[in-house]
Order: structure tokens, then sequence, then C-alpha cells
């Protein structure tokens, strides 16, 4: 992603949360990046298809936290705690989709937005799910979905009382004080078994979801990282040939990497180099840590 394209998603996450969706221009946000609002058009069509941008680009950053918490092969106790933890810093930073008067929400008779916003439920409520699923096991299985809506009502209520209400408890306390519930939740039913409400015919939508197909693997994040630094190369304020020695660093590093027996030293004295400027720091460090999973370079 290139940096005016990071600016204008940014400035527009700013001014949708401060005016609203509805309040806000694509005027609005060309003159907060202090560009033509010509300029903003080369990227997104329409404020819709930015808005789509943010909600997506969310979107797999949480998938990338699941997936990072899910490497640290933790037990299974210790990575439920910590992806409940993940859900509430999640939304602590990102809480405007949760908010509960909607107004930075576009007009409701916004198909592509609508139904993007179902396919992101759809896909958390699913998420969720899976979570408890691999905590619990079998003990749930009857009613899978019914406990699932349980969690996500406990999340979105504590959630907006953090963020809304400015009640100051800590993420990992309240965590904990979730995973009790849910603990006393599943005993209860497993005492006395309810017949489900929300059956798996009620739910095939959710049922066909592949939660797999969203968590991308490292190789594929290391794609995207190689894909993003190239992307943010042509922007930077510096000579062309300097440009052109950063592209070149960054093809070398790429082809050093799909060698049998990569070179580690020449691997880390490219890292060294990218990191060298400012707005490629950032990733390339995320490029070492995901590197150093799949290789071991430290």
């Amino acid at each position: 992603m290139s940096l005016l394209k990071e600016k204008i998603i940014q400035s527009a996450v700013r001014l949708f949360m401060e005016k609203g969706y509805r309040a806000t221009s694509i005027q609005d946000i060309a003159d907060d990046c202090s560009i033509a609002k010509g300029s903003l058009y080369k990227f997104f069509e329409s404020k819709e298809e930015l808005f789509v941008s943010i909600l997506k680009k969310r979107q797999q950053y949480m998938m990338d936290e699941v997936e990072r918490i899910r490497e640290l092969a933790l037990p299974r106790r210790e990575t439920y705690l910590a992806e409940i933890a993940c859900l509430f810093q999640f939304f602590g930073r990102h809480g405007y989709y949760i908010s509960r008067d909607y107004n930075e929400f576009p007009p409701a008779s916004s198909d592509n937005i609508s139904a993007f916003i179902h396919q992101i439920q759809v896909q958390m409520f699913n998420y969720y799910q899976n979570l408890l699923s691999r905590q619990y096991g079998p003990t749930i299985s009857d009613w899978k979905w019914d406990v699932t809506a349980m969690f996500s009502g406990l999340i979105r209520e504590y959630t907006f009382h953090l963020l809304f209400a400015y009640k100051p408890v800590p993420v990992e306390k309240l965590a904990g004080f979730i995973a009790e519930r849910m603990d006393n939740l599943v005993e209860g039913l497993g005492k006395s078994p309810p017949q489900p409400l929300l059956t798996s015919e009620l739910m095939e939508e959710y049922e066909q979801v592949d939660l797999e197909l969203h968590v991308p693997t490292s190789s594929a994040r290391i794609s995207s990282l190689f894909q993003t630094i190239l992307s943010i190369i042509p922007d930077l304020y510096v000579p062309n040939a300097r440009k052109k020695e950063l592209q070149q660093v960054t093809m070398l590093l790429k082809e050093e990497l799909e060698q049998e027996a990569p070179r580690l030293f020449l691997i880390q004295a490219l890292l060294r180099d990218l990191t060298t400027e400012a707005e490629l720091s950032f990733y390339a460090h995320q490029l070492q840590q995901r590197l150093g999973e799949l290789h071991q370079v430290n």
C-alpha cells in the first residue's frame, strides 16, 4: 500500500469517528490530506469503497492477531484467555464499529457496505464459535451456536461499557472474568441439557464459513509484506537512485529466501538496510519476525 493511500485511509478513519460517515465528505478527507479530490479518486472510486477498505483492513488486522496468538503454541487455556483479551484490545482500538447509535455508518440503503458488514458479522460469529469449540470441545457440540450467541453478547456488552461508559477494567482481568463465566455456563448446560435454539439448520449460513480461509499463513503474510514494501518505495522522499537501490534490496531478499539454503548473514544485512528508512522500518521488522518463525532468523 502506498504512503498516500495509507494516509487517506487514516484520515478517513479519524474523520468518520469524529464527524460520522454521513457528515464526512470526500472533499473533507482530501483537504485533511492536503491533496486534490481527484487524487483521492485515483485510489477510491467513492466514499463507500473507502469505507469498505477500512473495514477490510481492520478485519485483516484482527485475523493477523489471531494467527500471531496461535503461533505462540501456548497451553489451550492461555490461548483462550489471550484471544479473548485480543478481542477487547481490537474493539478498544476500533470501537466505532460497535457504536449503538450507528451515526458513523452509511445509510441502510448502501447495499455494498451492508453486505460487507454482514459478511464481517458472520465471520466474527463463526470465529467465536471456533474459539469456544477449541476450548470446550464436544461438551458444547449440541449447543455451540447458542453458547456462541451468549459469548458474543458478553463481548459486545462489556466492550460498550469499556468504550462508551468509560469503565476502566484491565482487559486481562476482563478476559479472565468472561472465561470463568463461560465455564459456569458450559457446566450448567451439562447438568441440565436444554434443546438448542440455534440449530445447525438455522445456522446453515454460518456452518458453511471456513474460518481458515480468513487466517493467512505465515508464507502469505510474508508475501503480503513484500508487496507492501515494494508499493511504498516509489512514494519515499529519497532520490530516485535510492528508490531503485531499495527495490533491488527487496527483490534480492525475496530471491534469497526462495533458495534451498538461504544465507542468513545476507538476509540480516538486507533487512538492516530496509530498516534504515523510517517508512519501511515497521514492515521490515514485521518481515524479520515472520522470517524468524519460518527460518529461525534472529
